[in-house]
Order: C-alpha cells, then structure tokens, then sequence
C-alpha cells in the first residue's frame, strides 16, 4: 500500500467512477483500476462493487476510505506546521487596527511579540472598519483589532477588553474644567465634536444617548480621535473619547475629562480572525498574546 494508492481511492470512492477518477488524476482509467486491483489483493477484501456501470464502496472500502483521508489530513497538518515554523522565523503577518488602538494599545504588545520573533516583519493596517473586515474575510489581513459588536459566520470574534469612555473637555471650559464628573443630562444642548456616523464607536455613543436620554448638539463629525482632540483643546466643543487616547494630554494639562457619573460608558476591543480549523499559528501567538492582558486593555506583567 502506497500514498498514490491510497489518492486513488479516495479519488475512486469520490468520484463514483473510475473514468472520472482518471480524469481527476491524470492518468487512464486502466492505470486505476490495476492499482485498485492491486490494493485489493493486498488486503484480501473487495474495496468497490461495480453494478451496471456505477461503482459503490463496500464496507470495508468506507473503512479504509476514512483512514485514507485522516492520513492526507495529517500531512496536510504537518506541511502547515513546517511552513509556519518557517514563516515565524522569517515571515510577514498583517494586523488592522484603529488609530486609538493603534497608537495607545498596539505598542506594547508588538514589542512584546517583536522580542519573542524578531525575524518576523509585522505590519499595522488602519482605516475605516468595514473596510478592514473585508480584508480579514479574504485573508489579506491576518487579524484585526476592532470595537465591538462584529457578526459575521465566517469570523472568530474574542473580547479582549473594555475601553472606557469619558466626555472631554478644554482646560478653559469654565463649567466643567474643575469637576470630576458630570451628569449624562448634563450633556444636554451641549456642542459635540464626536465621530462619523457608520463607525464603531459611533454607534456606541448613540446606544449611549438613546438610554441615558442624552442630547448634545452636535457640531462636527470626525473621522478619528487625532482630529477631534486639537479641536476639543481650543474650545470648539466637548467630546467623549477613550481615557486611555487623552491622558497625556491630561498630563500635560491640554485637557481635561469628567468620568459620567450615572452611567457606566465603555467599548468594548476585540480581536477578529478568520474561522479556521487548525488556527494558524500566528494568529494563535498574537491571541495568546491578548488573552495576556488585563481587563482594561494592559498586559498582565505590568
């Protein structure tokens, strides 16, 4: 018994048809059949019935045809591993991210896989998230980082942590420069500077409004967060952006947040890949290596 053998058989046994079979490999019908014949000698047993010109696999056949498939399965395991023991040591891997994500959470944990693959070329895609979605679905993009909810059956979707939200404000804003906290009817009538309407993070803000009965004015929509924040500083309008996207500007004392105090406000981050059976092992280290952080989006040994 031998590899081609058996690619005959489960060629045979799919096909229904010796003829067809041939045609599917590459070789006459004649070449099959007394290769069959041969395994079947072997084995002593029948493989195929042939009644009226149609070919069935016999019992025994099924059984081998289930062995003959897990054999193929198991090589095609194997080469997949030794390519990706390859590719990690020289390969190329695709991250898309937000520009928050990108700037404030990325970092850290690149430098982390860096250190662990420094062979491996890393490359950061951004831009709108339907279209990097696209991108993870044809498998241009090997995983995204992305504000949940994401649906699709054809993606793995893990939460890896929540973003907290904060309305923001310029350190010359008389009303609310000196409080901590700020009630969701405060932002009544309030001129706000916040994100596209389609994105992400949009869409939890408007959650936001429609349960808390929030109503700012809307004044200006942006595409990211480093072309609200500039606006925000000199007094245009207020916003409500990730902690995590203005505490050094906080530092610096360019601007100021109020936390809100009657709801808990936050979006939530995830990891997104294709579905795949085995996962790859890139995508696998790169999940490893969220799983390893906190609930606030920090790695665990900070």
């Amino acid at each position: 018994m031998d590899f081609r053998q058996l690619e005959m058989l489960l060629a045979v046994a799919e096909n229904q048809s010796f003829t067809l079979a041939g045609q599917q490999l590459h070789v006459s019908q004649s070449a099959i059949s007394r290769k069959i014949k041969l395994l079947e000698g072997e084995l002593g047993i029948e493989l195929f019935k042939r009644v009226n010109k149609r070919v069935y696999v016999t019992s025994a056949g099924e059984t081998l045809v289930r062995c003959a498939r897990r054999v193929f399965q198991d090589i095609s395991h194997t080469s997949m591993e030794i390519s990706e023991i390859a590719q990690m040591r020289g390969g190329h891997v695709r991250i898309a991210s937000g520009m928050t994500a990108c700037i404030f959470l990325l970092p850290p944990l690149l430098e982390k896989f860096k250190a662990k693959y420094p062979q491996l070329e890393v490359e950061i895609v951004t831009g709108p998230t339907e279209s990097l979605l696209s991108q993870v679905l044809n498998n241009s993009i090997d995983l995204g980082v992305f504000t949940l909810p994401v649906a699709s059956p054809a993606l793995e979707v893990i939460p890896f942590c929540d973003d907290e939200m904060v309305v923001v404000t310029s350190t010359k804003n008389a009303e609310f420069y000196k409080r901590k906290t700020i009630r969701a009817s405060e932002l009544n009538g309030q001129p706000l500077i916040t994100f596209g309407k389609g994105s992400y993070t949009r869409k939890v803000l408007e959650e936001f409004f429609m349960k808390s009965e929030a109503k700012p004015r809307i004044t200006m929509e942006l595409e990211s967060v480093a072309t609200i924040k500039p606006l925000v500083k000199i007094g245009l309008g207020i916003s409500i952006l990730p902690l995590r996207a203005v505490l050094e500007e906080v530092k610096r004392r360019e601007l100021h947040y109020l936390k809100i105090r009657d709801y808990k406000l936050a979006r939530q981050l995830g990891i997104v890949f294709q579905k795949s059976h085995p996962r790859p092992r890139i995508v696998s280290e790169l999940v490893s290596l969220f799983k390893s952080l906190d609930g606030r989006g920090r790695l665990s040994s900070e």
